[in-house]
């Protein structure tokens, strides 16, 4: 029986055909879907900030998309798959305040910006991607089929 596994803030997981993996309430945040089609494997990471590279001190390098990326890249090739194999699909970066300018709110740009560099530094194709706008989503992801649903949060 599939099982649905939920995914927090700054959390990743990895699971295999035929689960889901879920992820709640994305904003500016980005979710970051990597899929070998060939073994069934799926990762699903719900990142905060684009780039560890600022120097902030964290408990939970999770929290930023490189990391993330390299986490689940990691975590991939252990159970079998290789970084040829991988597609990625991507989530969220929304501006949930449009009508605040600050350097806070441009995060959700911030954060797809840096997930497509870290993903083409890495050779990993983009095959799907609903950025950006100034709506919540969430999301599902079938290990099984590869598909990304997204619900949009009005």
């Amino acid at each position: 029986m599939p099982e649905e596994i939920g995914v927090d803030m700054a959390r990743m997981k990895i699971t295999k055909a035929p689960n889901k993996l879920v992820a709640l309430g994305i904003g500016s945040c980005i979710v970051i879907t990597l899929y070998d089609p060939i073994l069934k494997i799926g990762a699903l990471a719900h990142t905060m900030l684009p780039s560890s590279a600022a120097g902030v001190e964290s408990r939970n390098p999770l929290k930023y998309a490189d990391k993330a990326i390299d986490e689940m890249i990691r975590k991939m090739k252990a159970m079998g798959s290789m970084v040829q194999d991988l597609e990625a699909k991507i989530v969220g970066g929304a501006n949930m305040f449009p009508s605040i300018k600050s350097k806070a709110i441009a995060m959700g740009e911030e954060n797809i910006n840096a997930v497509k560099k870290k993903l083409e530094k890495e050779g990993i194709r983009l095959t799907g991607e609903a950025t950006g706008g100034g709506v919540g989503r969430s999301v599902e992801f079938d290990i099984g089929s590869g598909v990304v649903t997204i619900r949009i949060k009005i």
